[in-house]
């Protein structure tokens, strides 16, 4: 009997971070697991949309883009065919278009995690669907006249997002024309190791403090997390626990020292996926912020990140986005919207750190386990 084939189009090496590419992993371990042959797909859209982290620029030049791919694919046990890179002269690497085509024609579905890629060979797989990962952003980008996002996502019949409350009354996200599934971001357990050690650690935040311009939809703005970790700023001076902090980004890294926090670089934490589940590994407890977008839209975002944590065994505190009614919260996950939230969090962890350790991992199992919600979203989409 035929094995199906997934197409999946990624961003693993036009963003090389780890946790980036982890997250297109995740997903394609969830498809594998549940019987899929993945054949993954990048495709450079525009000039200078590949960050290449030896420059710390953005560059047209696919080398180090390809190169990542070259590193992590064979890591989780993608062979040197089982991908595709189009580059901006329409050179396909790896798989090379021949094979690529074949691979479509004979594909299942195709699944596009929030690039918005579109070229007219992926019109030979009539399945196709798009994942918003940002919401707010997306939409609004759809909104715009002339978008290229919004002229990409015209040739996907299914959209998902990770914002599971989008399309609720309370939820400001605009629809921009599509019926949205709802859908959670993955995590593929089996490659995390959960123990309880982290306790001795800090705890940790790692973001890119403001990672664009905000956006403005029915007069309100809504921004990034610059505008959602303020309020937190001097938590350091409310808790006993060490409070680290893996900037990217601009940020006011003296201000945020004086305040008493401990400040890296994110590009160290993220820079290969060992320095990144490393830097999981030493944290005893992850400190969410979300985008300030995700927050005041009320559109119930999961950090991608915060799934890691999990996995891990590590209790996360998660910024509220509209989750209390979509996860078990309490042990393991605690939500906050207050500083105040955020100090009694802490508190309740110290009490009973092994407790919250394991109902972490359990909470990854039970609610964001890659080949269950892989399954869910094809189910979602009646593809099987």
């Amino acid at each position: 009997m035929k094995t199906p084939t997934a197409v999946y189009i990624g961003f693993i090496g036009k963003i090389p971070i780890a946790g980036m590419a982890l997250a297109n992993i995740h997903a394609m371990l969830g498809l594998r697991e549940i019987g899929y042959r993945v054949h993954y797909v990048e495709r450079q859209n525009l000039p200078n949309d590949c960050y290449d982290p030896r420059t710390n620029e953005m560059t047209s030049d696919p080398s180090a883009a390809l190169a990542c791919i070259g590193q992590i694919l064979p890591r989780y046990g993608f062979g040197a065919r089982d991908f595709s890179f189009i580059d901006t002269k329409n050179q396909c690497h790896g798989s090379g278009w021949p094979e690529l085509r074949r691979t479509l024609e004979q594909a299942d579905f195709v699944m596009d995690m929030g690039t918005g890629t579109w070229f007219d060979e992926l019109g030979l797989c009539p399945r196709r669907a798009f994942v918003d990962v940002d919401p707010m952003f997306t939409q609004t980008d759809m909104l715009r006249p002339g978008s290229l996002k919004a002229l990409a996502v015209e040739h996907f019949d299914t959209v998902f997002t990770e914002g599971m409350r989008v399309g609720q009354p309370d939820c400001l996200v605009p629809l921009a024309g599509r019926r949205w599934i709802p859908s959670r971001p993955a995590i593929a357990t089996s490659i995390w190791s959960a123990d309880t050690a982290g306790l001795g650690g800090p705890l940790t935040a790692l973001m890119n403090y403001s990672s664009g311009k905000a956006v403005t939809h029915d007069g309100r703005v809504f921004g990034y997390k610059d505008r959602a970790f303020s309020p937190f700023m001097t938590l350091p001076s409310r808790t006993s626990w060490a409070c680290h902090l893996a900037l990217g980004g601009l940020a006011p890294r003296d201000q945020l020292k004086d305040a008493g926090w401990k400040v890296e670089s994110a590009l160290g934490a993220t820079l290969t996926i060992d320095t990144y589940q490393q830097f999981v590994a030493r944290s005893a407890a992850d400190l969410g912020i979300a985008k300030h977008a995700y927050v005041e839209s009320r559109c119930g975002w999961f950090s991608d990140r915060s799934t890691c944590f999990l996995a891990a065994g590590r209790p996360v505190l998660h910024q509220d986005t509209g989750l209390r009614d979509l996860y078990p919260t309490g042990e393991g996950l605690l939500l906050f919207s207050t500083l105040d939230e955020v100090v009694e969090g802490l508190r309740a962890i110290e009490l009973d750190y092994a407790r919250h350790a394991r109902a972490a991992r359990a909470i990854a199992e039970e609610c964001f386990e890659a080949s269950k919600v892989m399954r869910k979203m094809l189910n979602d989409a009646g593809w099987v």
